[in-house]
């Protein structure tokens, strides 16, 4: 083949990564619209009813449950993505299959710790709610650390696990009306069961899915070399995921310590709305992943070029923080009671929208290259402005507060990955 030829050919190759990236954003905002709009749905009922009790524990359960799903995952959806995107290419299925196993097993011995954690605060715990949850969706943290999203995601695919873990919010969403009007013990029993469901569904899925295209995960194949390599390489990617997760949670812990309970539920409520809309890029930039790891391997200019492959999810976030800080405007001015508080939460926190999109489109070209420790170092960096601000403006300005304090971590992780990455070129060194 000519040059002419090879480079024609790379050129198709993205262009088919990037019309696939498309369709797989679409299928995951869809799913995303789908399983979370259900438990949206079902959260505005109760709000009408003015269940903010059932709201309010509900939503703090469920919300550090998908926390311990995270950490089970241990950063797999990107470290096993990327070393699966740069096999698929040099159709190596072997590496693709150990990686399934090697990261299955590592994942089986976090989710252990993770459950036994849990467990242990159930017994100690006087909440009959919370004890109740953490017993029944203890074998979700089980299931999880089977799941295939990374591979999904790596063979360009992310479309589909969007699909399959969309079972989770759905079986969430569908239990929790139901639980309403029962005591504490019952209804956290059911919402708890209802996420175990929704995750051993969501794994089932998953696993159909891999047989179906052709990838099944074959038998057992775990590597002491690769376990050890995943186990750094996940240390260091949820280094750098969970700060943004512990900083809503200590979002969570001041509301709730300075305002209540009522006003932690319409928090909860409203800043879900935000958070979806930062979900929704989230899912545009992992559609787009494995082109920005193609592009990214031979690029002079990172940053711009970081920016080139996501410039949907760029487009989507100026949009979206606009719409969202109009509608919240209009919707607390024209309303009353709980809806209109709502109404001026997501109007709030409408900016954090945009300024979370320009550090997450930092964060995922060095992850691209895999320089996670980097990430991780200004994530947590950023997390620690965070808590101090959140504390300080929380007590000083309410709920406005918090907002401040999310754009000026999001302003912090920027600055911290532009400083140790991008300002002067980077390092000689690439993850490989």
């Amino acid at each position: 083949m000519t040059a002419i030829g090879a480079h024609q050919a790379k050129v198709r190759g993205e262009r088919g990564l990037s019309w696939r990236g498309t369709g797989n954003a679409a299928l995951l905002i869809a799913s995303f619209g789908i399983g979370q709009g259900s438990i949206f749905l079902a959260q505005t009922l109760l709000v009408s009813r003015g269940e903010l009790e059932l709201l309010a524990r509900f939503g703090t359960c469920f919300s550090f449950a998908v926390l311990a799903l995270m950490i089970v995952d241990f950063g797999c959806m990107t470290s096993v993505a990327r070393r699966v995107a740069l096999a698929d290419v040099k159709g190596d299925g072997a590496e693709i299959r150990h990686c399934f196993w090697s990261g299955s097993m590592v994942r089986l011995c976090v989710a252990i710790a993770v459950a036994l954690i849990g467990l242990s605060y159930a017994l100690w715990s006087w909440d009959d709610f919370s004890c109740a949850y953490l017993t029944a969706a203890t074998p979700a943290l089980i299931f999880w650390a089977f799941n295939a999203g990374g591979i999904l995601d790596g063979l360009k695919l992310s479309g589909l696990s969007g699909v399959t873990g969309m079972a989770t919010y759905l079986c969430s969403g569908a239990a929790l009306l139901p639980a309403s009007g029962l005591s504490a013990n019952q209804s956290g029993l059911i919402l708890g069961a209802a996420l175990s469901m929704g995750c051993g569904i969501a794994v089932t899925m998953q696993l159909l899915t891999l047989c179906h295209v052709g990838r099944p995960p074959g038998r057992i194949s775990v590597t002491w070399r690769r376990c050890r390599d995943l186990v750094r390489e996940g240390v260091s990617v949820l280094l750098a995921l969970l700060p943004g997760q512990l900083s809503f949670r200590f979002q969570l812990i001041i509301c709730s310590l300075l305002f209540g309970q009522g006003p932690t539920a319409i928090f909860l409520y409203g800043r879900q709305i935000t958070a979806a809309g930062s979900q929704v890029l989230e899912c545009v930039r992992r559609a787009h992943f494995p082109l920005l790891v193609h592009r990214i391997a031979t690029s002079v200019s990172p940053v711009w070029t970081a920016f080139g492959v996501q410039r949907l999810a760029t487009w989507i976030s100026v949009s979206g923080s606009s719409g969202l800080l109009i509608a919240g405007l209009l919707i607390a001015g024209s309303t009353h009671a709980a809806i209109a508080a709502a109404a001026g939460v997501v109007s709030l926190f409408s900016f954090g929208i945009l300024s979370g999109a320009l550090v997450s489109t930092l964060s995922q070209a060095a992850q691209a290259l895999g320089h996670y420790r980097a990430v991780a170092l200004s994530a947590n960096g950023a997390m620690l402005i965070c808590f101090v601000a959140t504390a300080a403006l929380g007590y000083w300005l309410g709920l406005a507060g918090l907002a401040v304090a999310e754009v000026v971590s999001h302003a912090a992780g920027a600055l911290g990955l532009w400083y140790l990455l991008f300002r002067r070129g980077l390092p000689a060194w690439r993850g490989k």
